[in-house]
């Protein structure tokens, strides 16, 4: 996977919760340890960008996926992708 910065790694999450995932599965799919997934986890719900739904599983909210539209439309984002 490379290195990724805290951006890229929140960004992944938001993506992959899109259409929601649980705890474990986002982990695997992110490529995040527990204490990793725990951390940006809470930090993506804190910024309410990431909500718990049905069964536990993490979707993204609306407000996340804004976030994720103007992340792609940064001419930023996308310079070595």
């Amino acid at each position: 996977m490379g290195n990724r910065d805290r951006h890229d790694i929140a960004i992944d999450i938001l993506k992959k919760a899109s259409s929601g995932m649980n705890k474990t599965e986002l982990m695997k799919e992110a490529g995040l340890s527990f204490s990793q997934a725990k951390q940006y986890l809470s930090m993506l719900e804190e910024k309410q960008l990431l909500e718990i739904g049905d069964k536990h599983h993490f979707k993204t909210t609306r407000k996340g996926l804004e976030f994720l539209e103007k992340c792609e439309a940064c001419p930023l984002f996308n310079w070595d992708r």
